[in-house]
């Protein structure tokens, strides 16, 4: 089987290095991206110089203030970034057709034979991505080179120390990668990397030479897909098919700590119908949902509840939602924010209906519906919808 060559494409610091391109005297400066509002924002990205400061991802900005830690601190606009997001896929897909965006700022994609085409090597081609990238968008991109996605991910994780470019050959793999921690390795997660680390598994050497049995065994199918793509065997290819999320989330940061049941009520209502809106414009359909509640600590609590049909209207949410958040409120606690989680999501006509069905199969709102074009039409939040 012919030997995969796939790249990693991660922006650096890329809310900072979008907002660098309307504001070019930020550069070379620490400046921080935030969500939410004041002193209760969340720092969401990072230029190099804030990091060299201290500041850390997810940190409130009131924190950073009381280390009295100088930086620029901005509001994220994720509108702005998702159209330079978009701009910077596209150079990637002039280069090949087979991209596969995993976030608004990453994406695989497959070079395999396009060295012949362009009349490079695959370290040069990777080279030539980056400065388009650069020219066409302003964004700075690391590449890491590998023969697996799981390699790749690493590769581009060590690009971002090394220049930019990072590239892990089938020859040295081990010699690169051996002794990096199994809990950095994408897909381990945090429950296996614990049962790891107690069965003396702390590297990634540790982990390729176990026996296959026992990875399967222990950590299923999955642990041994992640074994053979650590050893330069391409098991999950790049798929430029387009991914429709499984789950919608909404939240944000209250503009002040609140007791206040009225105005959590009013936040829990515009992350719906916020998360609502993007679910419609993708066709979608939730069957249920999860309401979150984040104390001042950061202590979170979240409830789910099943819907009676399948719906992505704000209308069928909002009560469900309500009793959900009535039951987790406690008067005595006091909050930093609340969000929504739409799950079990089914597309078009994805939906399998039912010979015993007692209710419809699912809900679209005309109403909900005319509510999005208004918003598209002139702006958001253009109406607000609630609840009695």
């Amino acid at each position: 089987m012919k030997q995969k060559v796939i790249c990693l494409a991660d922006c650096d610091s890329f809310f900072v290095a979008c907002e660098q391109i309307n504001h070019p005297e930020l550069r070379g400066k620490p400046v921080c991206v935030l969500t939410g509002s004041g002193d209760r924002g969340i720092v969401v990205s990072r230029s190099k110089e804030a990091k060299a400061l201290g500041i850390r991802m997810g940190e409130p900005l009131f924190q950073v203030k009381e280390r009295r830690i100088e930086a620029c601190f901005l509001p994220a606009r994720h509108e702005f970034y998702q159209e330079i997001s978009t701009s910077v896929m596209n150079v990637l897909r002039g280069f090949s057709p087979d991209v596969e965006q995993v976030s608004v700022d990453e994406a695989f994609v497959d070079l395999t034979g396009l060295s012949k085409l362009y009349k490079q090597d695959y370290v040069s081609l990777a080279t030539t991505i980056r400065q388009q990238i650069l020219e066409q968008t302003q964004i700075p991109v690391s590449i890491g080179l590998a023969p697996t996605k799981t390699l790749a991910k690493l590769a581009s994780d060590k690009a971002k120390g090394n220049g930019g470019l990072f590239v892990i050959s089938p020859e040295n793999i081990s010699t690169l990668i051996g002794d990096i921690p199994i809990d950095d390795v994408c897909g381990i997660g945090k429950q296996n990397s614990q049962r790891m680390h107690f069965s003396g598994i702390f590297n990634i050497r540790d982990f390729t030479c176990l026996d296959d049995a026992f990875i399967r065994r222990n950590f299923g199918i999955s642990g041994l897909n992640i074994k053979y793509e650590l050893l330069g065997i391409c098991i999950s290819t790049v798929d430029n098919r387009p991914h429709r999320p499984k789950s919608v989330q909404d939240t944000a940061v209250l503009s002040c700590f609140t007791q206040d049941f009225s105005l959590l009520r009013s936040a829990l209502n515009a992350h719906i119908h916020h998360a609502c809106r993007r679910l419609r414009h993708q066709n979608g359909f939730c069957k249920s949902i999860g309401v979150m509640l984040r104390h001042k600590n950061f202590h979170v609590t979240f409830e789910k509840c099943r819907l009676p049909f399948y719906t992505n209207s704000e209308a069928d949410i909002m009560p469900t939602a309500a009793a959900l958040l009535q039951q987790m409120f406690d008067p005595r606690a006091i909050y930093r924010s609340t969000g929504i989680s739409l799950e079990e999501i089914s597309y078009d006509a994805e939906i399998q209906p039912s010979l015993f069905a007692e209710s419809p199969l699912q809900h679209d709102s005309n109403l909900s519906r005319a509510l999005d074009e208004l918003e598209t039409k002139f702006g958001k939040d253009i109406v607000k919808t609630g609840w009695l």
